[in-house]
């Protein structure tokens, strides 16, 4: 009975931290992504600046479907 607990709480340890790994991979991702955005755009020449906008717009709809991906992993595994 003992070991049925251990690894019960080994397993809910496991997947805790696979959930923040997987939300920090997103977090991480997402800086990159608006990093790449104010290099690429937010410059004196940059003609359109509608650009630089878009790309934090697609920067944060990544991290939105990376969050999401993270979730449904997530409720795949309490199955």
């Amino acid at each position: 009975m003992r070991v049925l607990l251990v690894f019960a709480m080994v397993v809910l340890f496991w997947a805790f931290n696979a959930r923040a790994d997987c939300k920090h991979d997103c977090d991480l991702d997402y800086e990159r992504a608006t990093q790449e955005c104010q290099t690429q755009y937010n410059n004196p020449e940059n003609k359109q600046p509608d650009e630089l906008q878009d790309c934090l717009d697609q920067a944060e709809a990544d991290l939105k479907s990376c969050l999401e991906n993270c979730k449904d992993e997530w409720d795949t595994h309490d199955d």
